[in-house]
């Protein structure tokens, strides 16, 4: 396992955003030494449907980024509330991918998406969009009118979840971690500002989105320390060499 982890949550990138510094900051992660592994927190990309017909070629560009840099480094992918289908097509992109949680000793990592129970809207609408028969239903209509119903998933994110995202559900925080293991660390993105929480021993870190400030977290279990910084400063934090540095191919 990776002794130390840099964390990467909620770039949502789209057809309109930079994705050419996301994928330079890649590019630099692939100079970084090989015990830091890499954790994309979810909502990567503002949308992701891994069925044929629905994909971008970003997101292709990163499934290669991702598969040749996993020979080097662990690198791990969790499903956001953007992203579907992505463990079950392309678990083999990484390490590890999943729908739900990370795990390595007393660390966890998670979306986050699913901490507030009370957010019955989301609850039903996730039930809908990831059961097997909506997979099937959108393999079939594939490119036809796979471009319309991405829109349309699109749209209904935006409103789903929202109102309870704008305020941190502390009290479902805190229950969450209660349920954890004594000195856990858990990381989660989704909530998009920058948050600690503790309970007992246990302590919940929320990262916050790169696609606010283009910032990204390091942590290293030797200094119990959790470092947040502009994606841009990468080379002061983790000791990235820049003849290290490798260009993702465009």
């Amino acid at each position: 396992m990776s002794k130390r982890w840099l964390m990467i949550a909620d770039a949502h990138l789209t057809c309109r955003t930079p994705e050419n510094d996301f994928f330079r900051l890649l590019g630099r992660v692939s100079g970084l030494p090989a015990d830091v592994g890499v954790i994309f927190l979810g909502d990567i990309f503002d949308l992701w449907i891994a069925i044929r017909g629905y994909e971008t070629e970003e997101q292709r560009r990163f499934l290669d980024w991702c598969r040749g840099e996993k020979s080097r480094r662990e690198i791990v992918f969790l499903e956001g509330n953007h992203e579907f289908f992505v463990a079950k097509t392309y678990g083999d992109a990484f390490s590890y991918c999943s729908e739900d949680e990370f795990q390595s000793g007393l660390l966890q990592w998670l979306h986050g998406d699913r901490i507030n129970k009370a957010d019955y809207a989301y609850a039903v609408l996730r039930f809908i969009l990831r059961n097997p028969l909506t997979r099937g239903f959108l393999w079939v209509i594939g490119s036809t009118f796979g471009p319309s119903f991405a829109h349309y998933v699109r749209e209904r994110l935006r409103v789903t979840n929202q109102a309870h995202k704008q305020f941190f559900p502390e009290p479902h925080a805190l229950k969450f971690l209660e349920d954890c293991p004594k000195d856990s660390i858990v990381f989660v993105g989704h909530f998009h500002d920058r948050l600690t929480k503790t309970r007992d021993g246990r302590t919940l870190e929320v990262l916050p989105a790169y696609a606010e400030a283009s910032e990204i977290a390091f942590f290293d279990p030797d200094s119990a320390g959790l470092d947040i910084f502009p994606a841009g400063a990468i080379g002061d934090h983790c000791a990235v060499s820049e003849a290290q540095t490798k260009e993702v191919a465009g």
